[in-house]
């Protein structure tokens, strides 16, 4: 019977992770909407759910960088097809394609290494600054190629550096942080000799 409420509780759960990961790119679509209905929800949407996504990151990070794999994935396949994964009536030139499994790919590989270890403040604050501007730089391409525009232009590409900014600053102040401890031991026990 324990078995069978771990079961629910972890099926609810999950439910609820999707639901807060909707509300969260949901809200972020919707500010980028003309309808002013959806303009007012993108902010209720958003200040509910980033909350409980800075508070419970420990327990989702790893499968964003999941997701991030999978997108490379979408890529390499939108690479070798020259069609969007998700609608295959939607030609992607190959070169965009190549461009956006590159980002995915290096948001991967950056995300990865941060979610193993225990996250700190600048991890969760880095994370959600990715995570906004990843939603933003999905809604804006989704809108270009509506449009029939090319997938890249300045302000994509500066949502694709500050998303990859984000995520290295963490690792670098990770970085920093675990050499100043390592310094501040090995300083000690030097003196405790």
């Amino acid at each position: 019977m324990s078995q069978v409420k771990s079961g629910f509780r972890s099926a609810a759960l999950i439910l609820i992770g999707f639901v807060v990961g909707g509300m969260f790119f949901g809200g972020v679509a919707s500010l980028l909407s003309p309808n002013s209905i959806s303009r007012w929800l993108g902010p209720v949407f958003l200040i509910v759910s980033t909350p409980i996504m800075i508070v419970t990151m420990n327990r989702w990070a790893k499968v964003m960088a999941g997701f991030l794999g999978l997108a490379v994935l979408n890529g390499l396949v939108s690479i070798s097809s020259g069609h969007v994964l998700a609608n295959p009536t939607m030609p992607i030139a190959r070169l965009d394609a190549l461009y956006l499994t590159l980002f995915y790919a290096t948001a991967t590989m950056l995300a990865t290494a941060i979610t193993q270890r225990r996250l700190n403040l600048v991890d969760r604050i880095s994370v959600m600054a990715f995570l906004y501007s990843l939603a933003f730089l999905i809604t804006y391409q989704a809108r270009l190629e509506n449009a029939k525009s090319a997938l890249f232009n300045t302000t994509a590409i500066a949502l694709i550096g500050f998303g990859l900014c984000c995520l290295l600053v963490a690792l670098v102040y990770n970085h920093f942080q675990h050499r100043r401890g390592h310094g501040s031991r090995s300083a000690s026990h030097v003196t405790a000799l």
